[in-house]
């Protein structure tokens, strides 16, 4: 019997690399800078005010400056004294008349009678009026003075230099063993060694 034999050989493919690499590189780094001004409160509180006119509530129980007390009592001085003196002339008169009568007895303790008779019969009146209440006039505290907000300046300088010198990689292809196909015939058996 006639056998029929095959051999076959691949073919095989060789590469040879060389990565890419960098010879020389020389970058300059970017360059940060700032600028800081601390803020500042330069302020402060001016105090509270407080006034209080209690003018007003002395003057209704008859505390009075002297400005309003000649004004509110002048006229009445001047009335008061125009009636003194008017009182003072007829008592004066009415001494002099009647004194040389002989019912004239002593003048000068009958009109202080007759004075002090008339103060007694006056009606006193008694007014009862509410006291005004004092004026307070408050100023509240204010804050008076600047605030400084300060500086807080950043600055980058980068530059757009960077010297490098690069090597590509390469790749080189072979064909280390090239393909075949073998065939033969043998008697009888098959060859396995060939």
């Amino acid at each position: 019997m006639l056998c029929l034999n095959i051999r076959s050989t691949y073919p095989r493919i060789g590469l040879h690399t060389q990565q890419a690499w960098v010879e020389e590189a020389s970058v300059k780094p970017a360059e940060l800078s700032t600028n800081y001004e601390a803020p500042r409160a330069d302020i402060w509180p001016a105090g509270v005010v407080v006034d209080i006119d209690s003018y007003p509530s002395r003057h209704s129980y008859g505390a009075e400056t002297m400005t309003d007390f000649t004004r509110d009592h002048g006229q009445q001085g001047i009335s008061d004294v125009q009636e003194g003196t008017s009182g003072h002339t007829q008592n004066a008169w009415d001494m002099i008349e009647n004194a040389a009568t002989k019912h004239g007895g002593n003048r000068i303790a009958a009109q202080a009678k007759s004075k002090l008779a008339e103060q007694i019969s006056q009606q006193r009146m008694l007014v009862a009026e509410s006291i005004p209440a004092p004026v307070i006039t408050v100023t509240p505290s204010t804050m008076q003075g600047n605030i400084d907000t300060g500086k807080d300046e950043v600055s980058i300088q980068t530059y757009a230099e960077a010297n490098i010198v690069a090597h590509p990689g390469t790749v080189q292809t072979y064909l280390a063993q090239q393909g075949s196909i073998r065939m033969w015939t043998t008697e009888g058996q098959y060859d396995i060694y060939a």
